[in-house]
């Protein structure tokens, strides 16, 4: 830490320091603040002002030996960081659409204080934007549970629970837990049901995320494959099965259905339950979380996030299975294997070659996968029943989300005096919620679990190593393979760059309206995330249409759709106008 320097007691203009340094440090609270909240907050502040400075006063008197510091964190500061600057970085804070939260501590001048004089510490004073990250960051981590764990002491005192943090078996380390993970809602009225809700989650699942936690720990299976999602995957599973953990000895004896948790925690990651296997067992269920492949490695009533995240797994299956044209090059390979064209020798490749040719019967028809996408998000060119619907306002209301993050982020930038309001986009993300749950319904579950099954197995196909390696190019990429084939056998250039990202960034997006609960619950992680993933969509959205015309990928799929005529004679040969029922690959189409 840098040695202060010396200040005089008014600045050039004759204004009191203690007073400017005050005023450039205003932050506006949020409105309408739960009295919990208040409490907390002043018991923060305390915290901040007395225990937390005179810890920060003996660190730095520790590495610079002999220094003093001022009696405040905002008289140190004054030192450290000019007026104008400190004035500059509180317009962007104030106008950066902070939480309800950040935004209720930051507005105590002692807090928000302590958290730049840390920020100055390790970024430079001229850095506004590094020292803005700097001060979320902070404010994010030691005030904000400081502030959370006031809140439970004072609610919980209030309604006679005793909480004993360090009894691991009485499990209060989760309610911790789920505090940091789901947040509090400190809008008045709010943060007494929002705390009684997490007691009921703790309450609910006994003791059981502390045994999953020590069996995470005991080496049966590398810790680090315990993620947060599989941890919570496992309480859910242990809970349905009615398992109890009454003292350690049950752990011991019970270990074995730790080990099925993790299992089945596996399996809904990984969509390992195909339902057309699935279906082959009796009793057997279909489950799936439905969180699609990134390609990283290559008022809530009414609501129901599981219907939301299935209809995002839906339309990712709609831009990289129909768009990108994964389901027909796959079909392609097939063919030319089946044909001889193709030499892939026994192996793994081999076998999923065949296997995703013989359950093609079973699998669902590209009609079939047509007329879900149109009834669920009026995507494509199906044709429905007569006794179905298309969602014909998805298309509006999701373009009026992605208007709305246009705007936001518009005034975002243009705004420097003004707090820029987020209720037109959370309310867009409210009509979607409300729009999706009540569209993808009936058995349209299963068939997206089915269709993502499908889709992985093409994909499987396209990057396995002899496929790559044959039809790779250069590159050798599942990229350049689908582009490839794509135009080899399809006659037609498929865009694999801004599908991709269509497709990933707008899972995200489903994502976000799935796990949106209320404005107050909303973390700035969550929302930096939405904004990032809907500009990305927006802008490769526009590079497809900038290319196309039409809004379709490919309306005039029975046509020939550019081929050329080359292609199209050998395809023609490849394939007999008559099924014969001997032949088992005389039904295919690509």
């Amino acid at each position: 830490m840098a040695t202060p320097s010396t200040t005089t007691s008014n600045n050039s203009n004759g204004v009191p320091q203690s007073y400017a340094v005050d005023r450039a440090l205003a932050f506006r609270a949020p409105t309408s603040i739960d009295s919990y909240a208040a409490s907390a907050l002043k018991e923060t502040e305390e915290w901040i002002r007395t225990a937390k400075w005179e810890e920060y006063k003996g660190e730095y008197i520790k590495e610079n030996p002999g220094s003093t510091l001022e009696a405040t964190a905002k008289d140190t500061l004054a030192k450290k960081l000019s007026i104008d600057k400190i004035d500059q970085l509180t317009k962007k804070l104030d106008t950066n659409g902070l939480g309800d939260i950040p935004r209720l501590l930051l507005s105590s001048s002692s807090i928000y204080a302590f958290v730049l004089l840390q920020a100055v510490d390790s970024v430079k004073s001229d850095d506004i934007v590094g020292l803005a990250n700097a001060v979320v960051l902070r404010i994010d981590n030691v005030p904000k549970q400081y502030f959370f764990a006031r809140i439970l002491a004072n609610v919980t005192d209030d309604l006679n629970v005793q909480v004993v943090l360090n009894d691991p078996n009485k499990n209060w380390p989760r309610l911790v837990e789920l505090t940091r993970k789901q947040g509090i809602d400190i809008r008045a009225g709010q943060v007494r049901s929002a705390v009684v809700a997490l007691l009921n989650i703790v309450y609910k699942e006994g003791k059981v995320p502390y045994y999953v936690e020590l069996y995470a720990r005991s080496g049966a299976v590398e810790e680090s494959s315990f993620t947060p999602a599989i941890k919570q995957s496992m309480i859910d599973y242990l809970l349905k099965l009615g398992v109890k953990f009454g003292s350690d000895d049950d752990f011991k004896n019970n270990d074995e259905y730790l080990a099925l948790a993790y299992n089945e925690a596996q399996k809904m990651s990984a969509v390992a339950d195909d339902p057309i296997d699935t279906a082959r067992i009796k009793g057997g269920q279909v489950t799936w979380n439905f969180v699609v492949d990134n390609f990283d490695a290559v008022d809530r009533q009414g609501i129901i996030p599981e219907n939301i995240k299935a209809a995002g797994a839906l339309d990712y299956i709609y831009f990289i299975g129909e768009g990108m044209r994964v389901f027909d090059v796959a079909n392609a390979l097939v063919l030319r294997w089946a044909s001889g064209m193709l030499d892939v020798p026994e192996g793994k490749t081999a076998s999923i070659l065949y296997r995703f040719h013989k359950l093609r019967n079973e699998r669902s028809t590209s009609a079939e996968r047509a007329m879900l996408y149109k009834r669920v998000l009026n995507r494509g060119n199906g044709k429905l029943l007569s006794s179905m619907v298309a969602n014909t306002a998805f298309a509006g209301l999701w373009h009026q989300l992605m208007a709305e993050v246009v705007e936001y982020i518009r005034k975002s930038e243009r705004s420097k005096d003004v707090w820029v309001s987020r209720a037109p986009l959370y309310q867009a993300t409210k009509n979607l919620q409300y729009n999706l749950t009540e569209h993808m319904t009936g058995m349209s579950h299963v068939q997206v679990t089915e269709d993502y099954a499908h889709l992985q197995e093409a994909l499987d196909i396209i990057r396995s190593e002899d496929i790559i390696n044959h039809f790779g190019g250069r590159r050798k990429t599942l990229w350049s393979v689908i582009e490839r084939v794509a135009k080899e056998d399809l006659g037609t250039t498929v865009p694999t760059a801004p599908l991709r990202t269509i497709a990933v960034e707008g899972n995200k997006i489903f994502q976000w309206i799935a796990g949106f609960e209320s404005e107050g619950g909303v973390r700035e992680v969550d929302f930096d995330m939405l904004l990032s993933a809907a500009e990305s969509w927006i802008i490769s959205q526009a590079s497809m249409e900038s290319a196309r015309h039409d809004s379709e990928f490919h309306g005039n799929r029975n046509s020939n759709n550019g081929r050329s005529h080359k292609n199209s004679h050998r395809l023609a040969a490849a394939k007999p106008k008559k099924r014969s029922s001997n032949d088992d690959f005389d039904d295919w189409d690509v």
